[in-house]
């Protein structure tokens, strides 16, 4: 093969497509690098002077700022300049080929820092205690072990758009073995009846009423204990979060077609392997039914079911080695969307053992109980549709894959109002379409909103 012989002009700017290249990839790391740890560090109130010039008073890391700070300020001239730059190779710090040898050097130290930062911040999470534990009736105030390396949490989703009115229409609790890497979640449906004095004792109405500690008292009453951690997040966060992964591929289980004029909300997808965006993310987590004309409405339970199957696509795309780029952007969401009793380091450290999760090791389990259930409401004059927990079946499950205690829940650590020994949908959900007929059939006997 004949070498071929470049111009002086062309080697220039095969210099400078390569210079671009590699400013792109050292600033995704730096960005990432700045957005985990400035957080840490805000929480800590501590940032070393060596730490604060490597990431802060680069003149790479101004330009780059000032740019970004301007296009979300809404500097067009600000996005348009770096798009050139971008297009035309245009070096704004170009280097010589004797500052190249520095280079290693630079990035040994970076890491360096990034590892004893690492050590210092990134830690497993202390098990706290609740003040609003009962005493006698919760395993950790009676003095009963925990199991090594499991962790229970609470995940709390409010509505606030499109006419959510900032209930709490989202509700897990997930046992995490970090040891055996599997995850066990169990969805509370938001009708499901609970011990509280209003008219309408619905367990998505507690938030607003009673706030976080409210919520963790009425779990416990269901559960038997307390989850050690919780997390508050706003669900238009949602799409923010998969808009900057890149979107998500999803098997969206049935045709979805219902619009809601005074909402502004309209939902069309077809079913099938679907990309979404955010926005699209959003719309198939609200749904739960189809226009009147349609015949399909599988309700909350179906609703949930198919909250369950997203969330296994979107922990998927988590995962992967791509996102790793994405953490600083990542971070950021979390940081103005979410509320926890955990810090950025603890998460953190839940986050990169998540990293190691097999395919299959997150399973989903629905609340045993009646889903058919109702109770006159004088104020409304209809009947409100609730769901009776059964207590029994409920203690078993948690018993065999949610109990983070040496011994088992026993009757005396619950406390179930309306409690029933029906069970009409299966425990372990495993898939949307297992237990799609059976959503359909109890969204028959919900007769309201």
């Amino acid at each position: 093969m004949n070498n071929r012989s470049f111009s002086e002009e062309e080697m220039r700017q095969r210099e400078k497509e390569e210079r671009s290249r590699l400013r792109k990839q050292e600033q995704a790391y730096r960005e990432a690098q700045r957005g985990v740890y400035s957080r840490i560090y805000q929480e800590q109130d501590a940032m070393p002077e060596d730490y604060r010039a490597a990431f802060w008073e680069d003149p790479r890391d101004r330009l780059y700022d000032q740019d970004r700070q301007a296009a979300q300020k809404g500097d067009d001239w600000a996005a348009e300049r770096r798009q050139i730059q971008e297009e035309l190779w245009d070096d704004p710090w170009p280097k010589s080929r004797g500052d190249r040898r520095s280079e290693p050097l630079v990035l040994l130290a970076l890491l360096a820092i990034g590892f004893v930062i690492h050590q210092i911040y990134v830690r497993p999470p202390d098990i706290p205690t609740h003040e609003n534990q009962e005493a006698g009736t919760d395993p950790g105030s009676l003095g009963v072990g925990r199991r090594e390396d499991v962790y229970t949490f609470l995940l709390v989703g409010r509505d606030d758009g499109q006419g959510g009115g900032g209930n709490t229409d989202t509700m897990m609790v997930g046992c995490y073995d970090v040891k055996n890497g599997t995850v066990d979640v169990l969805s509370i449906y938001r009708d499901t009846m609970v011990d509280v004095p209003w008219e309408i004792p619905k367990i998505n109405s507690v938030y607003n009423r009673q706030g976080i500690e409210g919520v963790q008292k009425q779990i416990k009453n269901l559960i038997g204990y307390t989850p050690d951690y919780y997390f508050v997040v706003e669900l238009d966060a949602v799409a923010e979060l998969v808009d900057a992964i890149g979107g998500v591929d999803y098997e969206v289980p049935y045709n979805m077609d219902y619009d809601d004029p005074t909402q502004d909300l309209h939902i069309h997808y077809k079913k099938g392997m679907q990309h979404l965006n955010g926005e699209d993310a959003v719309k198939v987590l609200r749904w739960r039914k189809n226009n009147s004309g349609e015949s399909l409405s599988v309700g909350d339970v179906g609703r949930v079911e198919v909250q369950h199957s997203f969330l296994r696509a979107l922990a998927k795309e988590m995962v992967s080695l791509g996102t790793l780029t994405k953490i600083g952007e990542i971070v950021d969401i979390v940081d103005r969307n979410l509320e926890s009793n955990l810090d950025y380091g603890e998460m953190i450290w839940f986050g990169e053992r998540a990293l190691g999760l097999k395919e299959g090791s997150i399973r989903f389990h629905n609340l045993p109980g009646d889903y058919t259930g109702t109770m006159w409401s004088p104020t409304y004059q209809n009947y409100q549709s609730y769901v009776f927990v059964n207590s029994s079946a409920l203690r078993d499950l948690i018993n065999q894959y949610m109990n983070p205690y040496l011994e088992d829940i026993t009757p005396d650590m619950q406390h179930v109002v309306q409690d029933t020994t029906v069970n009409n949908l299966p425990v372990e959900s495993d898939t949307t379409a297992q237990t799609g007929q059976a959503a359909g059939d109890a969204a028959q006997g919900q007769t309201t909103d």
